[in-house]
C-alpha cells in the first residue's frame, strides 16, 4: 500500500503545476457532478414523490369523508328521504356483491326482491343497511329454494 502511494506521489510530482491545477479542477467537477448525480436528485425526487403521495392521501380522505357523510343520518329522529335510502340500498348492495331490484313501495317505502343469494349475502347486506345507513327493514319474505339459496322480498324506510 505504501508504495501505490509513493508511486502516486512520484507520478503527481512529476506534472507541471499547471496540469496539477487543471486535474484538481477536474476531480472537482467529477466529485460535483457525482454528488449531483447520487445525493441532490434523488433527494428532490424523494420529495416530489413524497408531495404526489400527499395529494393522494388528501383526494382519498376527502373521498372517504364524502362517503362517510353519506352514510350516516342527517339528523336525528328524522326520516330519511326514499331517494337517499334507495341510494344507501344500491350502495350496500354492490359493496356486499348482491344482485338487488329496487322499486317504490305503495307504502311510502322502497321495495326489494332479490334471487338465488346466499343467506350471509342478505343478510349482511341488511345488517349494513341498517347500521351504517340507519335504513330500516319494515318487511321481509324469505323462500328458501332446492339449492340452498334464497329468494327475498321485503319493504327498506329511512
Amino acid at each position: 500500500m505504501n508504495r501505490m502511494i509513493q508511486s502516486i506521489g512520484l507520478w503527481w510530482d512529476g506534472r507541471s503545476a499547471r496540469e496539477q491545477r487543471m486535474r484538481v479542477v477536474m476531480g472537482r467537477l467529477i466529485a460535483a457532478v457525482l454528488i449531483w448525480l447520487l445525493v441532490v436528485r434523488p433527494a428532490f425526487a424523494w420529495r416530489a414523490a413524497a408531495a404526489e403521495r400527499r395529494v393522494e392521501a388528501t383526494a382519498n380522505l376527502t373521498r372517504i369523508e364524502a362517503g362517510l357523510a353519506a352514510r350516516t343520518p342527517t339528523k336525528a329522529g328524522a326520516p330519511m328521504p326514499l331517494a337517499e335510502v334507495e341510494q344507501a340500498a344500491r350502495g350496500a348492495a354492490e359493496t356486499t356483491g348482491l344482485n338487488v331490484t329496487l322499486s317504490a313501495d305503495e307504502a311510502g317505502g322502497i321495495g326489494f326482491d332479490t334471487t338465488g343469494v346466499t343467506t350471509a349475502a342478505l343478510f349482511v347486506w341488511l345488517s349494513t343497511l341498517k347500521t351504517e345507513y340507519g335504513v330500516k327493514t319494515v318487511g321481509v319474505t324469505v323462500v328458501e329454494n332446492a339449492d340452498a339459496t334464497l329468494d327475498a322480498s321485503g319493504v327498506l324506510a329511512g
